[in-house]
């Protein structure tokens, strides 16, 4: 009887000291951004037509009239967020500046507010630009058409804190520059829809500086990218 007790506290003393098994919890998700889209709602394609080259200015740029482009952001109902944007120009090697529109603001006659239209196939001379021109905005609804935001720094892509500009002013957008809504108290709008208007505004070169010997088509593009913050 004794020995065995020696055996039975003998196993007990081996369970005491033997290792425990390593386990563990792992965590993990994935955090998304909002989900929302962004989209010329008007004004995706603008087409001037035809224009007569014997109405071309000899002497200076022609403006041709404006035209209306709408930036819209819509997010999931729920989801409440702020936007910037900025614009890109795959054509501008062409840009040429030209004449402001209005009297306040940069915008047609500036070299970092204008988009390139292409050259002529025969002068080989920069056709012109076009420019956009800020004019109104809202968020969920609710309008602010005196005021948007802008920050010059635009190529950094993480501001939060946006300069105030009115739209009275006539400035047409940089590259690279950020621009936001502005809720009425002059911050960044938070919504869950957004939009953006802009004067669409091309400039054509002098006469002389473009061919009346064939047809000469001019086209650009502004890409828009749009930010979550």
């Amino acid at each position: 009887m004794r020995y065995s007790k020696y055996l039975i506290l003998g196993a007990m003393m081996a369970a005491g000291t033997a290792q425990a098994a390593n386990t563990a919890i792992n965590v993990q998700g994935k955090i998304t951004p909002p989900a929302c889209n962004a989209e010329m709602s008007v004004g995706a394609d603008l087409n001037w037509g035809d224009i007569p080259h014997s109405t071309l200015n000899a002497n200076d740029m022609t403006v041709l009239d404006a035209k209306t482009a709408t930036l819209k952001v819509t997010c999931e109902p729920e989801t409440k967020t702020s936007i910037a944007f900025w614009v890109t120009d795959a054509n501008s090697a062409s840009a040429l500046a030209g004449k402001r529109i209005g009297t306040a603001g940069k915008n047609g006659d500036d070299a970092t507010r204008i988009f390139g239209i292409g050259f002529d196939p025969i002068t080989t001379k920069k056709l012109g630009n076009f420019t956009l021109i800020g004019k109104t905005s809202s968020f969920d609804g609710a309008e602010n058409s005196t005021n948007f935001g802008y920050v010059d720094n635009g190529s950094a892509h993480n501001a939060t804190n946006f300069a105030v500009m009115p739209f009275s002013q006539g400035w047409g957008i940089g590259i690279p520059q950020e621009w936001t809504v502005l809720d009425t108290t002059n911050k960044p709008a938070s919504a869950s829809d957004f939009t953006f208007t802009f004067d669409v505004v091309p400039q054509l070169n002098k006469k002389s500086e473009i061919t009346n010997a064939q047809e000469v088509p001019f086209a650009g593009t502004a890409q828009f990218f749009v930010r979550y913050f």
